[in-house]
Formats: C-alpha cells, sequence, structure tokens
C-alpha cells in the first residue's frame, strides 16, 4: 500500500513541478537556476536594506530621546552657568545638570550637532517606517517565491536522478 501511495505522490509532484515550469516559460534547468539566484538576490538586497533602516530608525529614536532631554534641561543648564554661586546651585541641581551633560554628550557622539528639529526627525522616522513596511512587503513575497522556486528545483533534482537510481537498483539486483 504505501509503495503505490509514494508512487502516487511522486506522479504528482512530477506534474505539479513540469506546470509550474510550463506556466513560467522555463525551458531548462539553466534558466531555473538563474531564476532562482536572481529571486535570492532580491531577497537578500531587500533584507539588508530593511536592516539598514532598522539600524537608522533605532539612531534617530536614540537621537530623539537624547534631544528631548537636552531641550527640556537646556534651560536649567543657562541658569547655572549664569548663577553666581555655581556650588550651591549645582547642590540643589545636581542631578539635572549631569543628566543634561550626559544627553549633551551623547548627542556629540552621535553626531547630532547642531541639534536637528524634533519636527524633521519626526518626519525622517515617519519616511523611514513607510518605506520599511513597503521592504517588507517585498521581502515577504520574494522569500515566498524564492522557496517555492527552491522547492521545484529540489523536485527536478529529485526526477532528474530517479532513472540513476532505478538503474543503481537494478544492477545491485542483478549481482
Amino acid at each position: 500500500g504505501f509503495t503505490h501511495w509514494a508512487k502516487l505522490n511522486n506522479l504528482k509532484q512530477a506534474a505539479k513541478t513540469i506546470n509550474f515550469l510550463t506556466e513560467h516559460g522555463i525551458s531548462s534547468y539553466g534558466e531555473l537556476e538563474s531564476k532562482l539566484t536572481a529571486l535570492s538576490a532580491w531577497r537578500d538586497t531587500a533584507h539588508a536594506e530593511i536592516k539598514r533602516i532598522e539600524s537608522r530608525s533605532a539612531e534617530l529614536t536614540l537621537v530623539m530621546k537624547h534631544a528631548g532631554t537636552y531641550r527640556r534641561l537646556k534651560p536649567l543648564y543657562d541658569r547655572y552657568r549664569h548663577s553666581r554661586d555655581k556650588e550651591k546651585f549645582l547642590r540643589g541641581h545636581e542631578s539635572g545638570i549631569i543628566i543634561f551633560e550626559a544627553a549633551a554628550r551623547e548627542l556629540k557622539k552621535l553626531g547630532a550637532v547642531p541639534l536637528p528639529s524634533a519636527e524633521s526627525m519626526e518626519k525622517e522616522l515617519s519616511e523611514l517606517t513607510t518605506k520599511k513596511d513597503m521592504l517588507l512587503a517585498e521581502y515577504r513575497a520574494a522569500r515566498s517565491e524564492a522557496q517555492e522556486y527552491e522547492t521545484i528545483r529540489q523536485n527536478v533534482d529529485a526526477l532528474l536522478s530517479a532513472p540513476e537510481k532505478q538503474e543503481q537498483q537494478r544492477r545491485h539486483e542483478l549481482e
């Protein structure tokens, strides 16, 4: 029973593979390989671009966080710089001044000097999110199509190697 099912299943897979190749106009193994290579390259390019956008978004989010802290504590720091008794002022507002200086250092490290406007950063983040969503849709489509072509290539490999395996079994049975 199992051998009968296996033969029928193999024939169905072969028919599906042949139909796929015919529908997509693929007439040689080389064409199949080149199509699979192109799809894999497209998928990998989309994935790399998604990673780049995610990295830039994370960086931009960090800049926005530090810029918010910087803007919020800037008046306090200005009062500290202009105070006559800096020691007394520092004792009363030490945590705010330390946080402000840390935010300023981080902004310099991130290359956000001069400080970009909040609106421009939010606009860029929004554009990056939109672009990432489009790329994710492309990536999913490319990944799905590449998997489909990979399955077809494996089926073709199995079909091409099947006669060789049958010949080897016959030789083995004759010996």
